[in-house]
């Protein structure tokens, strides 16, 4: 049971001081050669420009890419990247360092040893599913659930800082329990006909495991039944954003007056829990229907319900039938991937889900080496201070409001390449079952976060591991992240001109930093409390500017039928027109400084910058990922996400010469940050 349904950190994908630094030296003659060879090859100049910037920017690398059959979606950068770091992940785990920690090469072992799996075969699995078989009551089941973390089953749960006091953690409760992606996968309409296929099609796939797994398939209509009632509950995508209206602090007495059909009782006292803790309900509507569900759901249905989430959960870590019926499904029927990755590479995956910062040590030592800190941090705070002089200019924002914005700004905590300390795992022992051994981990995940509860926050912590390619910004605790994982090229390199890394990178930063600022993170203020600091005034002005970026991406087709949700990917969106806003400016920051970057693939440094952008997005993918996304996803697709904030942004006009009335050059422009 312990998995929520969303994340509070606001994702794309050790602190400094204040002054910025000396513009770095710009790069040797031959790195630059190489550097423009690749923009060159990269380009479609063939394209105007101001007509489609993305076309014209990746036109070359689209042309010449071809998906491979084993991803449903690929990117330049962000795939490209992770590729090259999952090979250096590979040769940590298959020969492992003198005195590196054990547990790491075992869990890689006993992942990638198929004849071990295969030989094992279900016994593991099949004992657990004999704990469900025994829990004859709703009670009895919820709480063997809770010794059984990969089902994730009936509800989210987990442990985060106090919305209202962030400096003590808390334990929350949400919506969960759902198989499809989203509740309106259970209520397709009477003329959808792909809605119909889909839930059809669901259905039979629960129907394959069950008879997979020894059970009877004919038990997915009891499956289905708690699911859909449990889906009819549940709050869409879009609206799982609002925090202000996710906080519902409850003791054990308003827990028992909101569903008094839940257990909650013998819940808490499974999870270790004294009765006097006060938790946190993000979706109190949902917790009713789930007593309703438990109190009137033939036990034989549940028990098949939490069977099928437990099969489901553990399916990658059990023999091959099982894995690959699982990916049939959410692999190829969801998302268009026609075959699955390397065991390698998921072994690799897997292994960093695991045991990202005993990885992660040794990740550092050998990917995020000499000054990349320093440079990455050069970089942030010129696109902090970026942020701070462009706040004069906000005419929708009053005095009052700008001074606290401020303060907010300097608050953040930027944390970059690796944590100061790390994780131990102490306690978590790894053999060679995977099945077990994930189990094990997930066991420990779970034990560590309950163990926090009431306590005060540990805001050391990490969220993505050092490898991950990605960043977020944290609004309980007002830091950005950046793993060394995404501090590679073609993202940012020593090498590459200034243009360039304030382009792709500088973007980044400049997105996270805006995260802050976005219609969820302007809610919380620099201590990390979520409460209003902003005048009504210019509140008020700011949701005017924030509804022209809805209505904006709302209005976008992504394929015939498939439109953005511009209500689902509004924080991303206003942190990509912030991010490259923020870049442009953090870039003539840097050149007032002295910095002078050449000209580069008849680029100028203001152009090379929107191309560095640009490119670091370029991407292909399949249909079914695009419309998957479209519907779950907060971030928009990646042409949309360099297009649409070009398009509104009249540094990129002056610098392509964009007249009047061409595509890229919109005639009423949003503008937030």
């Amino acid at each position: 049971m312990f998995r929520a349904s969303f994340a509070l950190i606001l994702s794309l994908a050790a602190c400094g001081g204040s002054k910025p630094a000396t513009p770095t030296a710009p790069p040797v003659e031959g790195a630059l050669e190489a550097v423009e060879a690749e923009v060159k090859a990269t380009l479609d100049p063939s394209v105007d420009p101001c007509t489609d910037f993305y076309a014209y920017a990746c036109g070359g690398w689209m042309a010449s890419f071809e998906l491979p059959p084993d991803r449903s979606r690929y990117g330049r950068s962000f795939t490209a990247i992770s590729d090259r770091n999952q090979e250096i992940v590979r040769t940590l785990v298959e020969s492992p360092a003198p005195g590196s920690d054990p547990r790491l090469g075992a869990y890689y072992a006993a992942c990638i040893d198929t004849d071990a799996i295969e030989a094992a075969g279900t016994a593991a699995l099949d004992a657990d599913l004999a704990r469900i078989d025994a829990a004859t009551s709703a009670e009895a089941l919820l709480t063997t659930l809770v010794d059984l973390p990969l089902a994730g089953a009936f509800m989210g749960a987990f442990v985060e800082a106090d919305f209202k006091n962030p400096d003590m953690n808390m334990f929350m409760l949400a919506q969960g329990g759902l198989g499809l992606p989203t509740r309106d996968d259970y209520f397709p309409e009477a003329g959808d006909a792909a809605g119909q296929s889909l839930l059809a099609d669901y259905t039979a796939h629960v129907r394959t495991m069950l008879e997979l797994a020894g059970r009877d398939p004919a038990s997915a209509a009891g499956v289905l039944a708690v699911e859909t009632a449990l889906a009819r509950a549940s709050r869409p995508p879009d609206q799982l954003r609002d925090m202000t209206a996710m906080y519902h602090p409850k003791d054990m007495a308003g827990l028992q007056s909101l569903a008094p059909a839940v257990p909650w009782g013998p819940l808490f006292t499974a999870l270790g829990l004294p009765d006097g803790t006060t938790v946190n309900v993000l979706t109190p509507e949902f917790f009713p229907a789930l007593g309703e569900v438990l109190a009137t759901t033939p036990v034989a249905d549940l028990q098949a319900y939490a069977a099928w989430h437990l099969i489901s959960g553990s399916a990658s870590y059990l023999p091959a039938a099982f894995d690959q019926a699982n990916f049939a499904f959410y692999g190829t029927r969801l998302s268009g991937q026609q075959q699955q990755l390397p065991r390698w590479k998921r072994c690799v995956d897997s292994t960093d889900g695991a045991l990202g910062d005993l990885l992660g040590q040794a990740f550092v030592d050998r990917a995020f080496a000499g000054d990349s800190k320093a440079k990455a941090l050069e970089m942030i705070l010129d696109i902090q201070a970026a942020f701070e002089q462009g706040l004069p200019s906000l005419a929708w924002m009053d005095d009052a409001t700008r001074a606290e914005a401020v303060n907010k700004l300097r608050a953040i905590t930027n944390k970059i390449g690796y944590p100061d300390t790390w994780e131990t795992y102490a306690g978590l022992d790894i053999g060679d079952n995977l099945y077990r051994n994930a189990v094990a981990t997930a066991r420990w995940e779970q034990a560590d976060q309950l163990a926090e509860v009431g306590k005060p926050v540990d805001k050391s912590k990490w969220f993505m591991s050092p490898p991950t390619v990605n960043a977020y910004y944290n609004p309980l605790i007002n830091e950005i992240v950046f793993p060394a994982g995404i501090m590679q090229p073609p993202f940012f390199d020593a090498s590459f001109p200034a243009a360039m890394n304030y382009g792709a990178m500088g973007m980044v930063m400049g997105h996270e930093v805006t995260h802050g600022f976005d219609d969820e993170g302007r809610k919380f203020a620099p201590n990390g409390e979520m409460r209003t600091w902003w005048e009504p005034e210019a509140s008020e002005r700011f949701e005017v500017a924030a509804a022209c970026v809805d209505e904006t991406y709302s209005a976008i087709e992504v394929l015939p039928g498939v439109t953005l949700n511009g209500k689902l990917t509004l924080g991303e969106n206003i942190a990509d027109f912030g991010g490259i806003k923020l870049a442009v400016e953090a870039y003539q920051l840097w050149m007032a400084r002295g910095g002078r970057d050449p000209s580069l693939a008849g680029l100028s440094p203001e152009q090379l910058l929107f191309v560095g952008y640009a490119q670091s997005w370029c991407s292909e993918q399949t249909e079914e990922i695009v419309r998957l996304r479209a519907k779950t996803d907060p971030h928009s697709p990646p042409a949309q996400r360099v297009n649409v904030p070009l398009s509104h942004l009249p540094a990129f006009w002056e610098a392509f010469e964009c007249p009047e009335g061409a595509p890229m050059r919109v005639a009423e422009a949003c503008a937030v940050w």
